[in-house]
C-alpha cells in the first residue's frame, strides 16, 4: 500500500464536479448519471450546495413510495366506503394512493440527502478516508464554503491506494 501521508483532497479529486439542479426530474437525473458514468451528484441553487443524490437514493424511492402507500392505506383502513370508492382498478389499493408513480416526475429536491459530507481542498487524504469510513458514504464533496469545487470516491482512494494513480501537484 502506497504511503498517503502529504496528500491532500485537491491532489485527487474531480473537476470540475457535476452538480444536480433541485428541480430537476429525478427520471432525467438518472438518465445523466448514467450517461456520465457517475453515481452521485452534489445538488446546488443559487450557488450553494444544500445536498446530494445518489443512484442509492433513486434506487430506494419506489420502495420508499410503496410503504408511504401502506402506511397512508392502512391509516385510512378504518373509512372503509371512502377508500372502497376510490378503488377505480380494482386492485385493493385507492387510486390517489398510487405513490409509486410519482417517482418518475418526482424532484431531485425530493429525493436529495440534504447532509452532505464535506472536506476542504487542504484536508488530508486519510482524513477524507476516514470520513468516508465514519459515515458509510462512497463519495465526499470537496468544498470551499458552500460551493463545490471537487469530489472523491472511494475509487480514487483506492486507486491512489494501490499506485494505479498518482496524485496531482
Amino acid at each position: 500500500m502506497k504511503d498517503v501521508s502529504g496528500i491532500a483532497a485537491s491532489q485527487i479529486m474531480h473537476t470540475p464536479v457535476l452538480c444536480a439542479d433541485p428541480e430537476e426530474t429525478v427520471s432525467k437525473l438518472e438518465d445523466r448519471l448514467e450517461d456520465r458514468h457517475i453515481s452521485g451528484m452534489p445538488v446546488v441553487e443559487d450557488g450553494r450546495m444544500i445536498g446530494i443524490v445518489t443512484q442509492n437514493d433513486i434506487v430506494r424511492l419506489p420502495a420508499l413510495m410503496d410503504s408511504m402507500a401502506d402506511y397512508v392505506y392502512n391509516e385510512l383502513l378504518s373509512s372503509g366506503p371512502l377508500l372502497e370508492s376510490a378503488d377505480n382498478n380494482n386492485d385493493g389499493m385507492p387510486d390517489n394512493l398510487s405513490f409509486r408513480g410519482q417517482v418518475a416526475t418526482m424532484k431531485v429536491r425530493d429525493a436529495m440527502r440534504r447532509k452532505v459530507i464535506t472536506c476542504e481542498p487542504t484536508t488530508p487524504v486519510e482524513r477524507v478516508m476516514e470520513l468516508m469510513a465514519d459515515h458509510n458514504v462512497h463519495r465526499i464533496v470537496v468544498s470551499e464554503g458552500e460551493k463545490p469545487v471537487g469530489i472523491i470516491s472511494t475509487l480514487d482512494t483506492l486507486k491512489l491506494l494501490t499506485g494505479r494513480e498518482e496524485p496531482r501537484s
